[in-house]
């Protein structure tokens, strides 16, 4: 044991020479610090109308002409400036003194014509989200009043479906957050960390360095053991500054002492199956390969299972499962000595 500590020291020193181990670190950290920011982008793509509940000024938007949709709009959230024709309003559009231009259409509800609205909208996707968000509730009130008023042409009066206790949808931001970001953050190191190891044991082999190590009194078990604790460690401790940094954006994560426990069981499996990998092929591209297809698999068959190691994540940063997560983290304790236990095996061939 005594000799594996030696292992992890050197270990952990060669780490801020690992250039790729760095750059990783640094996305991480920037994910991190800016992840409001990152969710509120991410989710106007997603579902433009999420932005709706932050504040933003009022957007404006050129009329031209009359009609009934002009009072609909006048209600609504957006300051109107009339035109008398569309060559005053483009000019002001073009000249960004407008937001938007919305020309009525001549038709009226009450007559048979199709009822043609024509809008202009800014080149900015950010801008043209905001206004089209502030003009979406006028334009739906004076759908639904058209409606109304033909409705009554139609013969027949439609069926009415009323459905109790229908669960609400959950909020966009929530998702994200809490289904994307905050596993994303927790395992990306569990996934650097297995890469790491191969790239620990391989290089020892392909610089032909392994049988100098093992001339040392120190033991080729004890090597990769050290090693494999080296990549395992340092995986609690980014996932928890990763976590820090998002209580630092507001964000409320629960139950952090689990989920940390949680990532050091994973990291282990993941870890001990990179190292199986490199001790039984030491090539570092043909090792690195087919850790990349496990950890696909391993990826794919996580969303087979109701209580995922991702899925777990995301019910504990939000508080949806408390001490009961002890059962499944023994399990995957025990999936980790199994593996270990198979190590074993590889490191007696590894050593010859």
């Amino acid at each position: 044991m005594v000799n594996s500590r030696v292992i992890v020291k050197k270990e952990i020193g060669s780490l801020l020479n690992e250039k790729t181990l760095l750059l990783a670190i640094i996305v991480q950290l920037l994910i991190a610090s800016f992840s409001s920011m990152i969710v509120i982008g991410l989710a106007s793509f997603f579902d433009p109308s999420s932005l709706s509940k932050y504040d933003s000024p009022r957007a404006e938007v050129g009329i031209v002409g009359q009609g009934e949709l002009v009072q609909f709009i006048k209600d609504s959230q957006v300051n109107p400036h009339y035109y008398t024709d569309i060559v005053s309003a483009r000019s002001d559009f073009d000249s960004n003194r407008i937001d938007a231009i919305v020309v009525i259409p001549k038709e009226d509800a009450g007559g048979n014509e199709l009822i043609n609205l024509v809008i202009y909208l800014p080149k900015s996707d950010i801008r043209g989200t905001f206004v089209t968000l502030q003009l979406k509730k006028p334009l739906e009130e004076y759908e639904s009043y058209v409606r109304d008023i033909r409705g009554a042409r139609i013969g027949f009066e439609p069926i009415r479906l009323y459905v109790d206790d229908m669960p609400g949808k959950t909020s966009t931001y929530f998702e994200f957050i809490y289904g994307i970001l905050i596993p994303l953050l927790v395992f990306t190191p569990v996934f650097i960390s297995g890469g790491l190891i191969i790239d620990m044991l391989t290089e020892e082999y392909e610089r032909k360095t392994m049988d100098l190590l093992l001339v040392s009194p120190v033991s080729f078990s004890q090597i990769v053991n050290g090693k494999m604790i080296t990549a395992i460690i340092i995986v609690p401790a980014q996932a928890f500054l990763w976590l820090l940094l998002l209580r630092l954006n507001g964000v409320i994560v629960y139950n952090i002492g689990f989920i940390l426990l949680l990532c050091g069981i994973i990291a282990a499996i993941v870890v001990i199956l990179g190292a199986m990998i490199a001790v039984k092929y030491k090539k570092r591209m043909i090792s690195q390969y087919l850790y990349s297809l496990v950890l696909i698999l391993m990826f794919l068959a996580g969303y087979i299972f109701t209580n995922s190691p991702f899925n777990l994540v995301t019910r504990l940063s939000a508080d949806s499962i408390g001490a009961e997560v002890l059962v499944y983290c023994g399990g995957y304790a025990a999936s980790a000595i199994v593996l270990y236990a198979g190590m074993i095996r590889f490191q007696i061939s590894g050593s010859d």
